[in-house]
């Protein structure tokens, strides 16, 4: 019975993954790749949460007035077993946009 629910315990643990994304400049629209949505504006930091602590595959464009659309991915690791560890300690993720006619 211990076993059982050891197992049943494990199978409901929660990972959380943050990532800071800054954009070259900053003040871009992030938006999620998979459905459109509108994430946040640079600087902003992305939070993930997941049951199995394998990294997330994470696909955004950015938007900004005067530069080209730019989509970008990472990966987002699964470190922390709660949201305020993650979140202290998010990823760097650094996006850098073209200005239109450079």
């Amino acid at each position: 019975m211990c076993v059982a629910l050891a197992l049943s315990i494990s199978a409901c643990a929660s990972y959380y993954g943050a990532a800071k994304i800054v954009s070259s400049p900053s003040g871009a629209q992030v938006i999620s790749a998979n459905d459109g949505s509108v994430i946040g504006t640079t600087p902003m930091t992305f939070r993930w949460k997941n049951t199995n602590g394998n990294r997330e595959t994470i696909i955004v464009k950015l938007k900004k007035i005067g530069y080209y659309e730019k989509t970008s991915s990472f990966w987002l690791e699964m470190r922390a077993r709660n949201l305020k560890t993650a979140l202290a300690a998010p990823q760097l993720v650094e996006i850098e946009m073209q200005k239109i006619g450079e």
